[in-house]
């Protein structure tokens, strides 16, 4: 009877211990993964900047007097909106930012100060504070006007890219560049090490994007815009 006790008991010890062990490895691996999504460029070398050399950064938008005008298409959860996206800098640090339809009619009309967003005009659908912050985070990304904390240069020369990453406090803001193009060629923003906003910007004409796709992963939002004028 007592032999008959001890072999079940001995069979749920070794399954314990292997489940265990098992556990134990799967947890080892998952940070292992974490902390390597957390920071991608961790053995690439960097340099610290000052806060100051910001205008270093080459801007997804030239930094430029002229207005530029995107033919634009916004998916917004069931609403899709076309028209034509004008943006132009009245002042340093200071943007005007309209769309209208084709034919003309205002959708909205925004200044972008400092990278805050006074509204001019809005839509009475669009003129929601959700939306219109979710703007604000859009156009600050795009123009480069977001306040940081920090600034690296790292390289990727296997990528052939130079990558400059911007901190505000958990906000993580990367500027990819191609070496070769000097252009912007990707932007992600991400929160707590998980990305909620991604940008491509493909077929420059001189240094002004041709067309910039940008897409949220936290909510149904894309914008794809190409350039007019």
């Amino acid at each position: 009877m007592n032999i008959e006790h001890r072999t079940p008991n001995l069979e749920i010890k070794q399954i314990f211990r292997i489940s265990s062990f098992i556990i134990r490895y799967s947890v080892f691996l998952i940070i292992v993964f974490l902390s390597s999504c957390a920071n991608p460029h961790k053995n690439l070398p960097s340099t610290e900047l000052r806060v100051s050399e910001i205008k270093n950064i080459p801007y997804a938008l030239p930094y430029t007097d002229k207005a530029i005008i995107y033919k634009t298409d916004i998916s917004f959860y069931k609403n899709d909106i076309s028209g034509l996206l004008i943006i132009k800098r009245t002042d340093e640090n200071v943007y005007r930012i309209a769309l209208t339809t084709q034919f003309g009619l205002k959708i909205f009309d925004f200044e972008l100060n400092h990278g805050e967003l006074k509204v001019k005009y809005c839509v009475e659908y669009l003129n929601k504070k959700v939306i219109l912050n979710t703007f604000e985070t859009d156009f600050n990304l795009l123009l480069l006007q977001n306040k940081f904390d920090s600034i690296q240069r790292i390289q990727n020369q296997k990528q052939n890219q130079t990558i400059w990453q911007l901190k505000s406090g958990k906000l993580n803001y990367n500027y990819i560049e191609d070496v070769n193009s000097q252009n912007v060629v990707r932007i992600s923003f991400k929160k707590r090490n998980s990305e909620k906003i991604s940008v491509g910007l493909y077929a420059y004409r001189g240094d002004i994007p041709g067309e910039i796709k940008l897409e949220h992963h936290n909510i149904k939002l894309k914008m794809d815009l190409k350039l007019i004028q």
